[in-house]
């Protein structure tokens, strides 16, 4: 297998297609309730009991709003909004965006166009592409990070359920969004999106790596088991799946280490199967399967500590993202 077409592991060097410089200005429909002073000029676009608006990145912290008319096309001079103002006051609309303004841009030839002298390149900014869609996904993360439960989850549901096709949209896209939603804290996205991955290839050992991963932070013994199966029958020399295996049997064998680390209690079957891919990978190596154990316990006493020191700062059960029927699974 080509390493290079692997995509990244948790907490790794990114691996396959970098992402740098994939990030653009986000552009797409917010609304807001209608209790808040639309502005002057021509009558917004609202259904039921919010208006629409057209928000643009400007710079890393600053949004142009300008509000939307009843053809879903921009109208009007831009006001200049904080990132805070954003988050406070202004829903994400990916949907709206995508299914009722795109079109009546295209109909009509509306044009908005954003450069970029750093990175090199002119793009139209309505549209859905793989710089915005990103672009977005690092906005739901600050949604989630300022406590906006609602807004975030909204917007991590609509990205999941974007239908336009585009250069990007695969299996390196989603699995970076799985490790952005797993690295603060929210697994059951991480889980969607590792698997939504999956739809796009079924023979990458790194991404059963993370998938498997995702389901022991989650304690789902046997999900983690079956994606460490289908990880060492691509891969049986992936040192972090060797890792985790050592690491599955050492907890089976110690309550203490499961009540340290909030993990409930190893099945039979799941502790009887880790045991044989630790023979099959390091047979009669007994001090390199000592190592392992030795490894894998050091890094889960490290990702413990640090996320401990940020949950109460980042973590939030009530994440809710589409489950696997709402994306095609």
């Amino acid at each position: 297998m080509n390493k290079n077409t692997l995509v990244s592991i948790d907490n790794k060097s990114r691996a396959g297609r970098a992402s740098k410089g994939c990030v653009g200005p986000v552009c797409c429909i917010f609304s807001i309730a209608k209790s808040r002073n639309p502005g002057k000029g021509t009558t917004l676009r609202g259904q039921g009991r919010v208006h629409y608006w057209l928000v643009r990145q400007v710079g890393e912290d600053g949004y142009a709003v300008r509000g939307v008319d009843g053809d879903f096309l921009p109208f009007g001079e831009e006001s200049l909004i904080s990132i805070d103002e954003l988050i406070t006051h202004y829903t994400p609309e990916v949907a709206v965006f995508e299914e009722r303004m795109l079109p009546s841009v295209r109909r009509r030839n509306y044009r908005l166009v954003g450069t970029n002298r750093e990175l090199g390149y002119r793009r139209s900014l309505l549209a859905i592409d793989e710089p915005n869609v990103r672009g977005l996904f690092e906005l739901g993360q600050e949604y989630i990070l300022a406590r906006r439960m609602a807004k975030g989850r909204t917007l991590f549901g609509e990205l999941m359920r974007v239908k336009t096709p585009f250069p990007g949209k695969d299996q390196y896209l989603f699995n970076e969004f799985g490790i952005g939603l797993r690295k603060i804290g929210h697994l059951e996205g991480a889980v969607i999106c590792y698997r939504r991955a999956l739809k796009y290839t079924d023979r990458d050992d790194h991404l059963y790596y993370n998938l498997a991963r995702a389901y022991y932070e989650q304690g789902q013994w046997w999900d983690c088991m079956t994606m460490l199966t289908r990880c060492f029958e691509l891969n049986p020399e992936l040192p972090p799946a060797r890792d985790l295996v050592a690491l599955i049997g050492a907890l089976a064998e110690n309550p203490g280490l499961r009540r340290r680390y909030g993990k409930p209690p190893v099945p039979e079957g799941v502790a009887r199967r880790a045991a044989l891919f630790g023979e099959s990978a390091f047979g009669a190596n007994a001090p390199a399967r000592e190592q392992a154990r030795v490894r894998a316990l050091r890094n889960e006493a490290r990702n413990a500590g640090s996320a401990s020191s940020s949950t109460g700062r980042r973590r939030d059960n009530g994440l809710w993202l589409p489950g696997r029927d709402a994306v095609g699974m």
